[in-house]
């Protein structure tokens, strides 16, 4: 008698979770670093140009080879004084693109060797690079990750 009472109570208890189902209505895509940036009062357009210089060519190239998917560049207004006016979004297929690895850090060294060498060399890129100290103040990065209704 006790063992019918057992086994109704066990396949009651587990029931829920056979027919459990993911409520969660999105899907994860792809990932995004997000870099915030506070240019300094009326840097932004020189910012903007000194990326055009050295960031957007790197992504570019980047982008045709495969290390990233996609990239973006956002630039505005401050909400407030403690606010961000550009924001540089770089995508990846998934987090495991952003691991350590070898073969994809050659790759970027390449991008950025042959990138160096267009410019005038590593001693010219390295002031152009000083100069954005003085025209922005970084203010954080963030990894963030794309979520696509199912």
């Amino acid at each position: 008698m006790l063992r019918p009472f057992v086994l109704l109570s066990l396949a009651l208890c587990t029931a829920p979770l056979l027919f459990a189902q993911d409520d969660n209505p999105f899907k994860e895509g792809s990932v995004f670093t997000v870099a915030m940036i506070r240019t300094e009062a009326n840097s932004q357009d020189g910012y903007l140009k000194k990326l055009n210089e050295y960031w957007y060519p790197m992504m570019t190239t980047a982008k045709e080879q495969g290390p990233i998917s996609s990239f973006s560049l956002l630039a505005g207004e401050f909400a407030n004084q403690d606010d961000y006016d550009v924001m540089m979004l770089v995508e990846y297929p998934n987090l495991a693109a952003m691991d350590p690895d070898p073969a994809r850090e050659a790759k970027w060294k390449a991008i950025r060797e042959a990138l160096d060498a267009k410019l005038g060399g590593k001693d010219k890129v390295n002031a152009m690079t000083e100069q954005f100290g003085q025209m922005r103040e970084y203010m954080g990065n963030k990894v963030m990750r794309a979520m696509l209704p199912k």
